[in-house]
Order: structure tokens, then sequence, then C-alpha cells
């Protein structure tokens, strides 16, 4: 991790890859008509968002005993599973990194885990990252002298950073690698690892995984992605949910005695 950016962990056990079959064919009947879709051309690649809310193997994977053991190590807090995304194709996403959507003070405390739910094959748009990106600076909007205005007139406000970490990897020489991991395997990486998913060749091929995106304990949790200059509006700060206690992490009163107020204004989900 504090080297390349990642690392990878390895349940392969039965018991483990059991349950990720068992995951894989509740999706498979969820998104049944989405995949139609996508395989007609008629849609873009089927995701479920946040869907630990109401489908318990997904939650499950989101509280792993092993996962959670490794990031409490890793990084020397408690870990805070906070969102859920369940892919049945190869998501296709340009190279990003989550530091951009979401990360906290102090910087660094998120992480992404992504678990493989069946073997990964070559032409169905594999997960690719560039290891010992995350060494790279964070950036928020900001950075990018970008103003609200801006940004809010942007569908995908991803695409003003996209030139940015474009030049970086060129001028920074990293190398792209393609993960291909048998059912059970696990990537974690570090908040600003640079990522993305290559093109799907084969329409037919499936990629099915869950990736969960975590925070840590007793940090402040931003949006960069919606945090300016201090005349602009400052830093965008979130109160995410904890996926295992089903609650904010901040509750009113505690969020109301924190008096971040001078850090910018909050964002609609800290209420």
């Amino acid at each position: 991790m504090r080297d390349y950016g990642f690392c990878l962990l390895d349940l392969k056990q039965p018991t483990f890859v059991e349950k990720c079959q068992q995951l894989r064919s509740r999706l498979a009947s969820l998104l049944a008509d989405d995949i139609e879709l996508w395989q007609r051309g008629e849609s873009g690649p089927p995701r479920l968002q946040d869907g630990w809310l109401s489908v318990p193997q997904i939650r499950a994977l989101c509280l792993l005993p092993e996962v959670l053991e490794v990031l409490s190590h890793l990084y020397g807090r408690k870990p805070i599973p906070f969102q859920s995304l369940n892919f049945a194709i190869g998501s296709q996403q340009p190279v990003h990194s989550d530091a951009v959507h979401f990360h906290a003070y102090p910087y660094g405390f998120m992480c992404g885990v992504w678990i493989a739910l069946e073997d990964v094959k070559q032409d169905s748009g594999p997960l690719m990252y560039y290891p010992s990106s995350h060494r790279l600076a964070y950036l928020s909007a900001e950075d990018l002298h970008l103003t609200p205005e801006i940004v809010k007139a942007e569908k995908h406000p991803q695409t003003f950073f996209q030139g940015r970490w474009d030049t970086q990897i060129a001028t920074g020489a990293f190398s792209k690698q393609l993960f291909y991991p048998k059912c059970g395997e696990i990537l974690i990486w570090h908040a600003n690892l640079l990522h993305g998913g290559e093109g799907v060749q084969d329409r037919h091929l499936t990629r099915w995984s869950q990736v969960n995106h975590y925070y840590f304990e007793d940090c402040l949790y931003t949006t960069p992605i919606h945090s300016y200059a201090a005349t602009q509006g400052g830093c965008t700060l979130r109160n995410p949910y904890n996926i295992g206690t089903k609650q904010r992490v901040y509750s009113a009163s505690s969020w109301r005695d924190l008096d971040v107020c001078c850090l910018g204004q909050a964002s609609s989900d800290c209420s």
C-alpha cells in the first residue's frame, strides 16, 4: 500500500467463493433487464449503487471481518464502510482518483475494496490501475480554479480533472496494470490511486464485482469535487452513513458540536 497504492487479499476459501457465487446469482436476477439492454447496445454498463440497503449479502461483504482487520492494520484507525457498488459488466470508467469524489481530513483516510464475484476474463473490461500514482498531489475544484457555478453546470464534473490525470500519467511514466482476479480475490486501493475500467470487447461477457468504499474513524469527510476557495464556499463536508451501524457517522448533535462552519458550507447530506 505504501509503495504502490494497492495490495491484494486472497479469500478464495470455498465458503467465501460460494458466498460470492450466491450473491452473483441474486444480482443477476435483479439486473437481468439492464444487462439485456446493455447487450443490445441500448444502455451503459449496469450497476447497483448502495445495494446493501436491500440485499443482506452485499452488506455482509462490506463488513467482512478479514477486510476490516486488514484495513485497521493498514490505517491505524477503525474503518467505516459507507458505500457499495455492484457491477455486472466492466465499468469502462475513464482513469480517475476516488479522492476527488470523496476524501477526508486528515488526507488519505479513504480507500476502496474491489471484490471479484467471478473469474475475470480478458475481453470483459478488467479493472486498470497505475501503481504508485497515489503519491501524486490530491486535487479539488479549488486546485483547478473551478467555481460552484462552473461545476454545477457540468453533468459530469470529473471531466474537468481528466486532462490533469492524463498529463500526470504521461509525465510521471506510470505503467498501467490490469487486474484479472479469480472469484474471491480482493484488491484494496489507496484513495488517490489512479484507476478505471478497460473497454469491454465482448458484450456477452460479464464482470461481476463488488466495490466497497471506506472512511476511517476520527476524521472529517469531504467532497473535493465540490470544494472551493474560501471566498466561494470553502470545503464541502459530508456526514456519511456507516453501513455497519446503519446510521450517520455524526449524529445531529455531535455534528453541531464539531462547529465546522468555519471550513465552508456543509453538503446537503450532513443533516
